[in-house]
């Protein structure tokens, strides 16, 4: 009896536990959801873009030394895949993901997450509430501001929190690194191509340790110290081109094993920190050397790599990605258009060229003197090119680094008819939208101030007048101004608007 007394009473504890639990359970707020265990896509809205929320924070700085704490208020998602976890240690308390756009680092207090959120799992992210900052120049996502300490910081998502604002969705998609070069990230960490490429998982091919890394040990696991080992290239750089560290963390799983003797290729997630370029393996197997040690330099210049896929689109859907602050183009993109400028006479820069479409026109800026000519049919690929004003004339490729050359291709030939404007239209213009800028027009009943081209003459027409601009390098700087009364030209901008021949026949 006393036996069966005292089962019945620990089944009867085991029945009440079960029952707090699950009145806890029944308690718990619901607000956030809750990562499908199944890896199901929860289907969320996505309003929000990695490049578009970077681009956000960066018009928020001032300069490099300050470091704003932004508060994300809005109601904002976005869908990303991880490109980095914490399995091998070397990323510590840090996600890394990348929506197609760009790429994030997120810090998370919390350890292991791999096991829930490894590397090609689909993830979303609820931004309303985190916070965005940067360390030594590297755009994070972090939980709060962190004011505990005298000198201010971004702190992790609580790891409480972390499912809260880091919903899980389908795993195991392929994650494949973009191939770049040294030129490619720029001079150092502070440049506009190290920004574009921050947090993202790129491959760079033949490179080697420097002789004084090369066979040693990755870090410092015994003082749990993080050690910066150096690459240099088979290719040759300009000089003003820096070289990359590879930064590994002492409390890496793989901290003990010696860097390669030999050369090959290397991924990694590329950050900075200040002036720095890095490099963050995920684990050994990042590092894909298996080849002879070669002389620096050795394999002459760097080839360019292939354009990457990209939809066509309109030369006016890319003007409409600039909002007024420099950026870069969002989205895998080519545009088509005819060249309204003449490369032959030297009014513009030899490694410009405008093109214009049914839609609008943009000068495009390679990084490279092109040899398209009046008239060609072109087709330019400007996936992740830079978007800014120089002197108020939007150019695709106008920050570093340019379009490259290989991205620009001849597909045919082609006319575009000039818009006829008069002078106090075209001003109306470019005071408003601005939409005529980079496309060709044709003003009559004019005249000149000067009698033949000079750097800066004006045309009048009766409704007002506007500057026409001819470089002292042009092949027709200095000719006599043709008789005539119509004027084609290009619409430019140099504070404000002007007009660029392309020859002298352009008057008549």
């Amino acid at each position: 009896m006393i036996l069966r007394k005292k089962i019945q009473f620990n089944a009867w504890l085991i029945i009440s536990a079960l029952a707090l639990v699950f009145s806890f359970n029944a308690c718990r707020d619901d607000q956030f959801d809750e990562p499908p265990i199944t890896g199901e896509d929860p289907g969320l809205n996505v309003n929000m873009t990695l490049d578009s929320l970077k681009t956000i924070y960066k018009s928020q700085l001032t300069n490099y030394s300050s470091i704003p704490y932004i508060k994300i208020d809005n109601d904002w998602t976005i869908k990303a895949t991880v490109i980095g976890d914490d399995k091998s240690g070397n990323l510590y308390k840090t996600m890394v993901v990348d929506d197609g756009t760009a790429g994030i680092a997120i810090k998370l207090d919390l350890s292991n997450f791999y096991t829930d959120y490894p590397v090609g799992r689909e993830v979303y992210v609820k931004l309303k509430g985190l916070t965005l900052s940067y360390y030594g120049g590297l755009v994070q996502i972090g939980g709060f501001k962190d004011t505990v300490n005298a000198t201010p910081s971004l702190a992790s998502i609580p790891a409480s929190l972390v499912r809260n604002y880091i919903i899980g969705g389908k795993w195991g998609n392929t994650v494949t690194p973009f191939t770049v070069n040294f030129a490619d990230l720029g001079a150092d960490g502070k440049s506009a191509a190290s920004y574009k490429w921050q947090s993202r998982l790129i491959k760079i091919e033949k490179v080697q340790f420097q002789s004084a890394d090369a066979g040693q040990v990755w870090a410092n696991q015994p003082a749990l110290g993080s050690v910066n080992r150096f690459l240099e290239c088979c290719y040759s750089f300009p000089s003003s081109i820096g070289g990359i560290i590879v930064r590994t963390s002492g409390y890496s799983d793989f901290a003990n094993d010696l860097t390669p003797t030999t050369s090959g290729s290397i991924i990694g997630i590329y950050s900075v920190y200040n002036s720095d370029k890095q490099l963050t393996l995920r684990d050994p197997s990042d590092c894909l050397m298996d080849s002879a040690r070669f002389t620096s330099g050795a394999c002459g210049s760097a080839p360019v790599p292939p354009p990457p896929a990209a939809t066509l689109t309109t030369i006016a859907n890319i003007r409409s990605q600039f909002t007024g602050s420099a950026t870069t183009v969002n989205g895998n993109y080519k545009i088509t258009g005819v060249v309204i400028s003449d490369a032959s006479t030297n009014n513009l820069n030899s490694f410009n060229v405008v093109v214009q479409d049914g839609t609008a026109g943009i000068v495009v800026r390679f990084d490279a003197a092109h040899s398209f000519a009046l008239g060609d049919s072109i087709v330019v690929n400007v996936t992740g090119q830079s978007l800014s004003e120089y002197n108020g004339l939007l150019q695709v490729g106008g920050t570093s680094p340019s379009v490259p050359i290989a991205y620009g291709t001849k597909v045919g030939t082609g006319t575009i008819t000039p818009r006829i404007v008069t002078v106090a239209d075209l001003a109306s213009n470019m005071t408003g939208t601005q939409s005529w800028e980079s496309t060709l027009v044709k003003i009559t009943n004019v005249t000149f101030s000067t009698t033949t081209f000079t750097t800066t003459t004006t045309v009048n027409d009766g409704t007002g007048t506007v500057t026409l601009y001819t470089r002292t390098a042009a092949t027709f700087s200095g000719a006599a101004i043709p008789a005539g009364t119509s004027i084609t030209s290009v619409v430019s901008d140099f504070n404000g608007v002007q007009l660029n021949a392309r020859s002298a026949s352009d008057i008549n």
